[in-house]
């Protein structure tokens, strides 16, 4: 059981299908793939991380780069499809912060895009572990904006800002040791 509503209790399953009934796949879809083809094309653009991973011997700290590339494609399907469940939520209590959590989350998306060339691509490390700590300043924002609109969508941000978490560890762990 979830949480107490006006007529009774109500399931997980039954809160969810009643979220999902407020908000337009259509848009999450759209905005979710759009963001995963964005972030694979910055990658493919910039290349590989490895010629920077050895540059700064940090090869003993950096997981396998497989794997942070798998991750790093589902956070920006994830983080999109949250986004653009929100933006597409049709309650109309929530426009404010629905709008602002959008501003919010296209300079996230903006500045999460521009994180793997400064780091990969042009090996500024100092500057990249400044972007990240913006990063995660700004998806907290927009977590607490959307999950404001719509819970669902700022429990799957929270995920989200996990991972930034790791990401900024890793970041700072780089600067450290270059």
């Amino acid at each position: 059981m979830l949480h107490k509503k006006k007529y009774g209790k109500i399931t997980v399953s039954a809160w969810l299908n009643l979220e999902l009934s407020q908000s337009s796949p259509a848009l999450m879809l759209l905005v979710g793939f759009g963001l995963l083809i964005a972030s694979v094309v910055v990658q493919v653009r910039v290349g590989s991380p490895y010629p920077v991973i050895l540059a700064l011997g940090v090869k003993s700290i950096f997981p396998p780069v497989w794997i942070m590339s798998m991750i790093r494609a589902l956070s920006f399907l994830t983080v999109g499809c949250a986004a653009g469940f929100a933006l597409g939520y049709r309650e109309t209590g929530c426009q404010g912060e629905k709008y602002k959590g959008g501003m919010f989350f296209v300079l996230l998306a903006v500045l999460e895009l521009l994180w793997y060339p400064t780091l990969f691509g042009s090996s500024w490390v100092f500057l990249s572990a400044l972007e990240s700590v913006l990063i995660l300043c700004l998806s907290v924002c927009v977590t607490v904006c959307f999950y404001r609109v719509t819970k669902f969508a700022g429990m799957i941000l929270l995920l989200h800002d996990v991972w930034l978490i790791y990401l900024l560890i890793l970041n700072f762990a780089i600067l450290f040791h270059a």
